[in-house]
């Protein structure tokens, strides 16, 4: 009897072990993205500054990191929700030029009606009423392609 305990409690801690060696692999990663995109947004913060229009207005900052494409990749995503008077062509041209991961999309168009810009709206807009006469707008940068090793939320 003595012999079964003792198999049966160094089976379990086995078992025990392989399940916290199989967690750590999904999850290692974890604490040095949620770094890495908390620095993202504030260097994205910091060269965006100067950038933005004076007329327009900070309604909320925007940072997310996850797989948003085909394939087992990582994606860092930061931006802001914006406000502001000017047409949508004078904000367009006061930011990026020709870049393919970054971008300016108005709240009205077909983007927000997708995912993951659909949840994004919900999740950071929430019931933020528009104003007559002024333009809502996202403008984002986004780090593609990092590898999603030990990352379990880039797969």
């Amino acid at each position: 009897m003595k012999l079964f305990y003792k198999i049966f409690i160094i089976l379990g801690l086995i078992i025990f072990l392989a399940v916290i060696l199989f967690t750590l692999v999904l999850v290692w990663k974890m604490p040095y993205n949620n770094l890495y995109l908390i620095n993202f947004r504030k260097s994205f913060s910091a060269f965006t500054y100067y950038m933005h229009p004076r007329q327009s207005y900070l309604i909320t900052d925007v940072a997310e990191l996850g797989n948003w494409a085909n394939g087992n990749q990582c994606q860092f995503f930061a931006g802001q929700f914006r406000l502001s008077e000017l047409s949508k062509e004078t904000i367009r041209q006061s930011y990026f030029k020709e870049s393919m991961s970054t971008g300016v999309y108005f709240l009205d168009e077909d983007v927000f009606n997708h995912s993951p810009w659909s949840e994004w709206k919900e999740k950071y807009l929430g019931n933020y009423v528009s104003q007559k006469d002024k333009n809502i707008y996202l403008v984002w940068v986004s780090d593609d392609n990092n590898l999603p090793d030990g990352d379990i939320r880039c797969h």
